[in-house]
């Protein structure tokens, strides 16, 4: 690269030049450019494998890539004049483009994500990455020079396969605007992922050497399973739409889309958001789907300043995270089948069938959504430790009940579980809204209300959980509040699934556990007793008082030896 280009960039972004100067080495082009090439020709040359023969035309075989009438799954083979197959290139074109796009995408997603957190593995290790915080440069530059330097490399393998890449499109009678608004969508994608690599990489260093691949499975896996679990017919009106919005695969053009306004693609066919048919329009649609990414980039980005700034801090503070569940239950819930709710009052089986699907798709998004917020809003013990401490100086100052419920709600040290009650307290405002409009009867309506409760009681206990665990003073706490929030989640269901194989004849012991939700939206067996509920919401109550009457004495009792080690000291 010539010398005023990388003073530009110096200039531009430090870290930037720092990443470009100990990556583009003459030796790691030439294998970037040797392993992108190979991989165009082994594309390229499967699928020229693939093409029919006059083999096919001699004995009347049918083929994909002929042209005649269909014949079962393919069309029969036709030859020309002289007595050579007539191939549908424009098929051909497409299928080879479709899987250089698959690939483009997965490889750029996967391999991006595992190159930044495994640099950030190995800054931690070096002991630089502390270096790099005391720089002039603000955490945005530092973090965006990461983001285009580490995987540069990568980058220059895919822009190698650009040029075959449009000329198949174009070959498939894509038009060339569609492939370009493919490109953005991937980028889009591609600055979403990378986001939460880079938060990863700074939160999870404790895994170790383990970090960088369980991040880029993790990618991995979530685009493997909306891949192949989300079919079309089953995800295109249910609130899961919005996974299949965060995978590039589904929007990889096709040349039935005629126009950008108009769209064949059964992708997206019955997609709406809040009754608005966004899938009748290609174009809506990528626009929804590069929201998503900006939308969930945007609190990425709140969580990685806070954490490259004060590796201490909360990846969230308390304010952000109300913004986003608000954010998150409004994309979710719009995605619900809005459009089919009303008909309930006629149709009340079918009414409740579409409710309780909706709610249970909901119920499953917005369990991750409670886990990250658990990890993002409960601060560590000596951050608990210097606030209790406070708190408790603060009570004989005649300040202690004055402020202490804001700030629970808002403070920065504080623990998270009040937080993350209202945080729940949104969501479930939001999901009864839905719940009070569709045209079901009472009844489902009771049980759609008794599995919200579950829902908002289970996010609290596991946060309460998560946070007595982060009091205790071993050092790997973390690792332990990880574990026990794992085991509690999926232990009772392995339990309980092998103690009970039917949940409806026990479903009592079932409402305990993390599919309390879903026992409720579908009752069945010989729970059907307004008694087995109720005694369960008084389980709950129960167990919810008992932990956060722990974690409160333990609190005050940390804020207690820490003021008289103070006073001590002094």
């Amino acid at each position: 690269m010539k010398p005023n280009c990388m003073n530009l960039i110096g200039d531009w972004n430090p870290q930037l030049l720092r990443e470009l100067k100990g990556r583009l080495k003459s030796r790691n082009l030439i294998l970037a450019t040797a392993i992108s090439l190979l991989g165009q020709f082994v594309v390229f040359m499967y699928f020229q494998t693939q093409l029919p023969t006059k083999n096919n035309l001699l004995y009347s075989y049918s083929h994909r890539y002929c042209t005649g009438k269909s014949l079962y799954n393919a069309k029969e083979c036709l030859g020309d004049e002289f007595g050579n197959v007539i191939i549908n290139w424009q098929l051909w074109s497409l299928d080879t483009f479709t899987l250089l796009s698959l690939i483009g995408c997965f490889t750029l997603l996967v391999a991006g994500t595992y190159l930044l957190i495994s640099d950030l593995a190995n800054e931690e290790r070096r002991d630089t990455l502390n270096f790099i915080r005391l720089s002039p440069q603000s955490p945005q530059s530092i973090l965006w020079g990461k983001m285009l330097g580490v995987p540069i490399l990568l980058y220059a393998a895919v822009l190698l396969a650009v040029p075959l890449h449009l000329w198949l499109g174009l070959a498939a009678n894509i038009p060339l605007t569609m492939i370009l608004i493919f490109y953005a969508i991937a980028i889009a994608a591609s600055i979403f992922y990378y986001s939460g690599a880079l938060l990863f990489g700074l939160v999870g260093s404790w895994l170790g050497g383990f970090q960088a691949w369980l991040g880029s499975g993790a990618v991995l896996g979530f685009l493997m399973f909306t891949k192949q679990a989300m079919a079309p017919e089953a995800s295109s009106d249910t609130p899961f739409v919005v996974l299949r919005l965060m995978n590039p695969y589904y929007l990889i053009p096709h040349p039935d889309v005629s126009s950008i306004f108009s769209s064949d693609n059964l992708n997206f066919i019955n997609f709406h958001w809040f009754g608005i048919p966004l899938g009748t329009s290609f174009l809506t649609t990528v626009c929804f789907a590069i929201l998503i990414d900006f939308i969930g980039a945007y609190f990425i980005w709140q969580s990685l300043q806070r954490c490259f700034r004060d590796p201490n801090a909360t990846m969230l503070s308390k304010k952000q995270s109300y913004l986003l569940t608000i954010c998150f239950t409004g994309i979710t819930l719009g995605c619900a089948n809005w459009q089919k709710l009303a008909i309930g009052n006629y149709y009340s089986s079918y009414g409740s069938r579409t409710i309780f699907e909706n709610l249970a798709c909901l119920f499953f998004l917005n369990l991750w959504l409670f886990l990250y917020l658990i990890a993002a809003l409960n601060p560590h013990r000596q951050t608990l430790q210097d606030w209790a401490r406070y708190r408790h100086t603060s009570q004989y100052q005649g300040q202690y009940h004055s402020k202490l419920i804001k700030d629970l709600i808002w403070g920065e040290k504080s623990p998270g579980t009040l937080a993350i009650a209202i945080n729940a307290m949104i969501a479930i405002i939001c999901l009864s809204v839905f719940i009070l409009i569709s045209g079901v009867n009472i009844g489902d309506k009771t049980n759609a209300f008794v599995s919200l409760f579950f829902c908002g009681s289970l996010a609290v206990i596991y946060a309460v959980i998560a946070q007595l665990l982060l009091l205790m003073k071993n050092q790997h706490r973390l690792l332990w509040a990880t574990g026990a929030v794992g085991a509690v989640i999926v232990l009772p269901v392995i339990i309980l699934g092998m103690l009970f194989s039917n949940p409806g004849n026990n479903s009592f012991l079932w409402l305990f556990s993390v599919a309390a939700p879903i026992i409720t939206l579908y009752p069945s067996g010989e729970h059907i007793s307004t008694m087995a509920p109720f005694l369960a919401i008084l389980g709950h109550c129960s167990i919810l008082s008992l932990l956060v009457f722990q974690l409160t004495r333990k609190l005050r009792k940390v804020g207690e030896s820490a003021t008289k080690a103070l006073l001590v000291g002094n």
